[in-house]
């Protein structure tokens, strides 16, 4: 068992490990959980924007993977911030920021206990690079799972996303009716929460494709 926790076992293992243990306990892990391999789950769940809000729900699904490929896992979460919703205002300037913030802290929670391996679960902005950053810094066992795309919503038997919805630009253009307007921020133009049909950062969105050529 030791060799299937190459990491883990400096902070779980031992004697002198008593107190740490203890504290896993406290956290619901029993001492079978704490003999095998730690992996972490870097969640990007938040309630700020759809994009990332379906995660919750998919991180029980990796959890259930891991306890049945012989694993413990143990989720944590990140700070995210919307392109979509702060574009145009001040905030908008911490969206380029935050890739470095994530990075840095799904860096810190791995290292800092001593995790033998972690799971990544990405959508929108820039959480997709900032976890890419924080596998390669760390170079252990990692995958990154993308969240998905979101499916569009549904008006008048027709679909409508997100891109329907910046109606100054499409009535500039004429693509738009004019009379459709005073609905239009109001019904939902997405089906379910995920990943955003509009693409505001194309070096981030470089980075989706990127993934599985770096085996992420």
């Amino acid at each position: 068992m030791t060799n299937s926790t190459p990491i883990s076992k400096h902070i779980t293992q031992g004697p002198s490990r008593a107190g740490a243990r203890a504290m896993y306990r406290a956290a619901g892990f029993d001492a079978e959980a704490l003999r095998k391999p730690l992996i972490g789950i870097a969640n990007t769940w938040t309630e700020l924007g759809p994009c990332n809000f379906g995660l919750r729900r998919l991180a029980e699904h990796v959890k259930a993977g891991i306890r049945q490929a012989g694993g413990t896992p143990l989720e944590f979460n990140t700070v995210v911030i919307s392109d979509g919703i702060t574009m145009g205002t001040e905030g908008m300037k911490t969206s380029l920021i935050s890739r470095e913030v994530i990075a840095d802290s799904m860096e810190l929670v791995v290292r800092g206990h001593m995790l033998d391996g972690f799971v990544a679960l990405t959508g929108c902005d820039k959480t997709t690079p900032g976890a890419i950053m924080a596998m390669c810094r760390l170079d252990i066992p990692s995958v990154l799972l993308y969240g998905g795309s979101i499916m569009p919503g549904r008006h008048n038997q027709a679909d409508i996303t997100i891109q329907d919805v910046y109606e100054p630009y499409l009535l500039q253009l004429g693509f738009l009716d004019r009379t459709l307007i005073p609905w239009l921020p109001q019904p939902r133009s997405w089906a379910w929460p995920s990943w955003a049909r509009a693409r505001y950062q194309p070096p981030t969105r470089a980075r989706k494709p990127s993934a599985p050529k770096l085996g992420l």
